[in-house]
């Protein structure tokens, strides 16, 4: 397994992990509560990390792409870590729940959407 892959999984897994440590901070301890945080993210990221496997692995074949390869599951782990940070440490909405339920739906979509970019970008790059 490549560096990237590594990184993949790592995001794969790490944005989940971070989506339930924040929820035990909004929330409290609660068990079904961190279950169904990280199992919706989890969900959520395989979409965008099955599309930065595609890609890396198709970069690690023709050597072209390697740059973009990561973007559909790094870009929206990114997006997402910052957006349930914020949540956790800075926010005082008091309608927390909805966006632990919203957010694995726009990490779908931006994984989607940026897999579907990054595939075109590729057929662009030099590298």
């Amino acid at each position: 397994m490549s560096s990237y892959g590594r990184l993949n999984l790592a995001l794969i897994f790490g944005l989940p992990a971070l989506a339930a440590v924040t929820s035990m901070i909004q929330f409290g301890v609660r068990g079904d509560t961190i279950v169904f945080v990280f199992g919706s993210n989890f969900i959520a990221m395989l979409f965008g990390g099955l599309f930065a496997a595609f890609l890396i692995r198709a970069a690690n074949k023709s050597g072209k792409g390697r740059n973009i390869a990561l973007w559909p599951s790094l870009i929206p782990a990114a997006l997402a870590a910052i957006w349930y940070l914020y949540a956790a440490l800075i926010s005082t909405s008091t309608d927390v729940g909805r966006e632990y339920m919203a957010l694995p739906f726009y990490l779908i979509g931006w994984g989607v959407i940026i897999g579907v970019i990054a595939i075109i970008a590729r057929r662009f790059s030099s590298n």
